[in-house]
């Protein structure tokens, strides 16, 4: 399931997630031990899909047979989750298709100070880090901010997509002086939303085009 709504059809990983756990809650057993066993056992999966979305990314290219997921629950049950803290990602996964037109975007609005490639987006959005190249500096704080804003409200990315961005200092303020915080950001959001930006319907004509891409079946 996982490969194919996150991996193939492009779902955010808390859209996943929830779909997964709501799916699984009922069944048949009219016994209160089968009951219980059952409710066990979807506790376990919900805290590994919660807490450690690196085992299931990692067992996901696995065949995930009954012997691969025994072995999956297995590490997560056996980890001490306090010494491996969890990888913050934008919990997406997009297709070439849909890095293709953010990078088509990210070039024409623009997003950056310099014109970014596929690379460069697929290292921000599905690998969350930097390229080896120049750093990533926002052209603007607020379009960059209202931008990513618009990709959450579509489901595309996490949420907690602010968070993410400035712990892994993704991109840098538009002076180059140091990354974005998370501060930085939900400030130069509100500063958007409150004032009438002509680069407003730009954006969101490429937010439509992105959402579609990342949406439509393949």
């Amino acid at each position: 399931m996982f490969k194919k709504a996150v991996v193939e059809h492009g779902f955010t990983y808390d859209r996943f997630r929830e779909d997964f756990i709501n799916s699984h809650t009922f069944h048949d057993a009219a016994d209160a031990d089968s009951r219980n066993d059952h409710k066990v056992n979807l506790g376990r999966i919900g805290s590994l899909l919660s807490t450690r979305d690196d085992l299931v990314r990692k067992y996901c290219n696995t065949s995930m047979d009954p012997e691969e997921f025994l072995s999956c629950m297995k590490e997560f049950m056996l980890d001490n989750p306090r010494t491996k803290p969890r990888l913050l990602n934008l919990e997406c996964y997009l297709s070439e298709g849909t890095l293709r037109v953010i990078t088509e975007a990210a070039n024409d609005i623009p997003l950056f100070k310099r014109d970014v490639s596929q690379i460069d987006m697929n290292c921000l959005f599905n690998k969350c880090c930097q390229t080896n190249g120049e750093p990533l500096i926002a052209n603007s704080n607020e379009v960059l901010s209202y931008f990513f804003s618009r990709l959450n409200y579509h489901g595309i990315i996490s949420n907690k997509y602010q968070t993410i961005l400035a712990d892994n200092k993704l991109v840098m303020r538009s002076t180059g002086t140091r990354s974005l915080t998370q501060t930085d950001i939900s400030s130069a959001l509100r500063h958007f939303e409150s004032s009438d930006n002509p680069i407003t319907s730009r954006v969101e004509r490429w937010v439509v085009l992105i959402k579609s891409a990342t949406f439509s079946p393949s």
